[in-house]
């Protein structure tokens, strides 16, 4: 088990011994304010940000607050500026709804001269929408907590007791860079010695966050001074985990400042209906006036604790308020991390305002001595939208302009950290259900007229237990263990929560039909989550999918889209795709979510569910038609333009007819039986989708995938290329003939009359001479496709091809062009 699950199921420990060994609410309200006080003295975050933590009874007289407890537990005192912030701790069951009448003490003492903020921590994550509302809005920034962000905070709880809690221990978190972050960090610092910005290319998972950390570590060196950094990202929930762990891996004193602009405004702004931009929910102070941050600058200025390292954390939504900080006097920045930096392109009109996102890249807005933009998915422009935008008068932001984003530092993709051993591999399930089935199978629950569920989705939640069981076609085999976690990726919330309410109840038609009794063999439980949640309801939802998962359990988090920017599950099995997805970079994403290593990990899983006609239906018109299927397309083709192996496979299809091992379609019909319990031994089942239907879907898919995903310029440009190398070839041949009395020459006649013989007796010597230029280029490509049949040596025309080119390679004829 590792650090992290121990330390998590350790805290659950203390939660329920709190229940246990308190019986009144007073005392296991005293026992949660220790544990909010351990908290706030060793959490990496707030141990910087706090010099000082006390009990109300405990606060120096000198502060002259009253002693009366009116909602205010605990004070904590900042280390730079001296601010007092109040802090109080709730500890309900967790079911408890907090509502307005819970804290209204505490928000009335909070707005007193004493505090300068406040925040709330509570035992549960379900606020009543008064109780939400009365933390916006307010002249004094108040900031929630979850017992989720405790358990999963940097302390050892496995070590902390409530008679000892100044001995608790922090993880040993601060560890030097891996392997392949080095060259990275190394050539982004050299890089930044002759330019101001660049990018850095780095897939999901090789650790983008630490890397840029570890990189301004680096330039922070270079100077006496304090070095400050601006670390702009597109969501909440990316800046407080970015805030988290450079806090934690940080070997500098590091001051943090989040900005965060209040959720009301910049919803309007961005059409990301995904990012949950409310200021309360950072987990950490924050302010979204750039007034403060000025009187922060001022009392930083005259302390005298303060730090070798500066960051201020923001939203790209919140720039506004760096930009007319900055007008009055804010600091310049050393290093400006644009992360997710694909989200900084776009269009803008010429004299409209620059969106929040495109900002960044002009030093009138920012001021900054470099740039990094790192991204695990560059956006680009083609040609045809570069142009129709020099029609329309409109400003491309476009990942491959250097005059914005600079040249690229340094590159990790996809393949090359999977080839590295850094990423996991994946592979494509497409689950091809039987529609016949479905139909005969669910007549009754599809009759209900109360029922919103469609004929599809039926189809693919089927198709997706059986992916998730790791099923062969036709069969009740299992290819090893069944999955444990999953994402669920559907159109729309409200898809998301329909998937989620009915998902146990077709898995249970589909097992057991209308048994009265069963017992499930493999039980799912299934969740949903979506970016209208507060932080920390989706914390805790996130939280309960990386959880400890019992023995023959299957945990599902259904979304519509937030959970692909982000997301940290090690332990993620197999994404599901249930509807098409037209944003590549989501898919992108989204894959990156399940390519985590992780221990006894050996794939993650992409699992794309399709209903398929059994019998009768021509497969090829089916596939064409249908738009149902759009969605294997889509994520096929976004696999490729990530990952170069993919490409490589993709391109090479139409030639060698060898199945691409990165997909499988596996045939999907009745259930198997004794209620999905999945045996060793080969047993065909009761199918409409025969054999036959399968191979035929098989290759009609292999078809599509040629033509759908296939890079259609790729083959014209080689064969462009091609047609140039040979002429040249050609040319030289002929230079070499030119000596009638050559050994050469001798040959070609020979070869000559074996062409006449075994094919032709009309072949001239200019198509001989082609024929030769034309064998120099497919002869590599034709070994590398049927390695296991020799064409060299079992082709009598093209043996003595090979005869009369070893004796022109002699005389140089078979020189390497610059192409070839």
């Amino acid at each position: 088990m590792s650090e992290e699950l121990e330390s998590s199921k350790s805290f659950i420990s203390l939660v329920k011994e709190m229940d246990a060994d308190y019986t009144t609410q007073r005392d296991r309200g005293t026992m949660f304010e220790l544990l909010s006080r351990t908290y706030f003295k060793n959490e990496p975050m707030y141990k910087r940000l706090f010099d000082e933590v006390w009990t109300l009874n405990e606060v120096p007289v000198e502060y002259s607050i009253p002693k009366t407890d009116t909602g205010v537990d605990l004070v904590a005192k900042e280390r730079e500026t001296g601010l007092l912030v109040a802090i109080q701790c709730k500890y309900y069951a967790e079911d408890t709804i907090i509502q307005k009448q819970h804290i209204d003490s505490f928000l009335n003492e909070v707005g007193k001269r004493f505090y300068a903020k406040g925040i709330i921590i509570t035992s549960t994550d379900r606020w009543g929408k008064n109780a939400e509302e009365a933390l916006s809005g307010r002249d004094k920034e108040i900031t929630r907590i979850s017992l989720t962000q405790l358990k999963d905070s940097q302390i050892d709880w496995s070590e902390f007791t409530f008679s000892k809690p100044e001995q608790v221990k922090v993880k040993q978190k601060k560890t030097p860079p891996r392997t392949h972050q080095i060259p990275a960090i190394e050539a982004v610092v050299k890089g930044f010695e002759t330019v101001d910005r660049g990018k850095l290319i780095m897939a999901p998972g090789t650790g983008k966050t630490y890397t840029s950390m570890a990189i301004a570590e680096e330039l922070a060196k270079k100077k006496n001074e304090v070095f400050r950094v601006l670390y702009l990202v597109p969501s909440i929930q990316l800046l407080s985990q970015t805030l988290r762990g450079w806090t934690a891996d940080t070997n500098y004193n590091m001051d943090a400042i989040a900005v965060c602009s209040d959720r009301k405004v910049t919803k309007k702004e961005s059409n990301d209906d995904v990012a949950d931009i409310n200021v309360v929910d950072i987990g950490y102070p924050a302010t979204t006036d750039k007034n403060k941050l000025l009187e922060y600058q001022k009392r930083i200025e005259n302390s005298n604790n303060k730090g070798d390292f500066l960051t201020v954390f923001s939203t790209y939504q919140s720039i506004d308020v760096i930009i007319e900080a900055q007008k009055q006097g804010f600091y310049e920045f050393d290093l400006v991390v644009c992360d997710e930096a694909h989200r900084t392109t776009g269009a803008t009109e010429l004299g409209k305002e620059d969106s929040s996102f495109t900002k960044v890249h002009y030093d009138e807005n920012i001021k900054t001595a470099k740039r990094l933009y790192q991204t695990a998915t560059p956006r680009v422009y083609g040609d045809a939208a570069k142009q129709k935008a020099d029609e329309l008068s409109v400003v491309i932001a476009d990942m491959d302009n250097n005059d914005l984003y600079g040249e690229e530092f340094y590159r990790i993709g996809f393949g090359d950290a999977i080839r590295q051993g850094i990423l996991t591999d994946y592979k494509v399930m497409v689950l091809a259900v039987d529609e016949k089935m479905i139909a005969r199978r669910f007549q009754q629950m599809l009759a209900n007229k109360d029922s919103e569920l469609e004929f599809d989705d039926v189809t693919k939640i089927v198709g997706c237990w059986n992916g998730l069981v790791r099923r062969t076609s036709n069969s009740d085999i299992a290819l090893g263990a069944p999955m444990k976690r999953a994402i669920a990726f559907t159109g729309t919330i409200r898809e998301s929560k329909l998937i989620t309410d009915m998902f146990t109840h077709v898995v249970d038609q589909y097992l057991y039909q209308d048994a009265e009794e069963y017992e499930h063999q493999f039980e799912i439980e299934i969740d949903h989550a979506d970016g209208s949640m507060n932080a920390l309801e989706k914390n805790k939802k996130i939280s309960w999918l990386k959880d400890e998962v019992p023995d023959n359990t299957c945990r599902i988090l259904s979304n519509a889209r937030f959970l692909t920017e982000g997301v940290d599950v090690p332990d993620l099995d197999a994404i599901m795709f249930l509807k098409p997805r037209k944003s590549k970079i989501d898919i992108a994403q989204a894959v990156g979510r399940v390519m985590r290593k992780s221990p006894d990990k050996d794939y993650g899983y992409v699992i794309l569910p399709i209903g398929v006609p059994a019998g009768g239906a021509d497969t090829n018109s089916v596939l064409d038609n249908n738009d149902k299927y759009r969605v294997v397309w889509e994520v096929l083709n976004a696999l490729r333009s990530l990952d170069e192996r993919f490409d490589a496979t993709i391109n090479k299809l139409e030639l060698n007819k060898k199945k691409p091992g990165q997909i499988q379609i596996i045939g999907v019909g009745d259930a198997p039986p004794e209620g999905g319990e999945l045996t060793q031994q080969t047993e065909q089942l009761a199918m409409m989708l025969t054999e036959e239907d399968l191979s035929e879907l098989e290759r009609a898919i292999y078809g599509k995938i040629v033509r759908k995903v296939g890079n259609v310029r790729y083959w014209e440009d080689w064969s462009k290329d091609v047609a140039e190398i040979a002429q040249q070839h050609m040319l030289r041949i002929r230079v070499m003939l030119e000596d009638t009395n050559s050994e050469a020459y001798k040959e070609f006649q020979n070869f000559i009359m074996s062409l006449r013989y075994n094919i032709n007796d009309s072949i001239s010597e200019i198509q001989a001479i082609e024929m030769l230029a034309q064998h120099l280029i497919t002869k590599p490509v034709f070994e590398a496709l049927f390695d296991s049949y020799s064409f060299v040596h079992n082709n009598p025309v093209s043996k003595s091809m090979d005869t009369i080119l070893a004796i022109l390679d002699d005389q140089g004829a078979n020189e390497r062009t610059g192409k070839a």
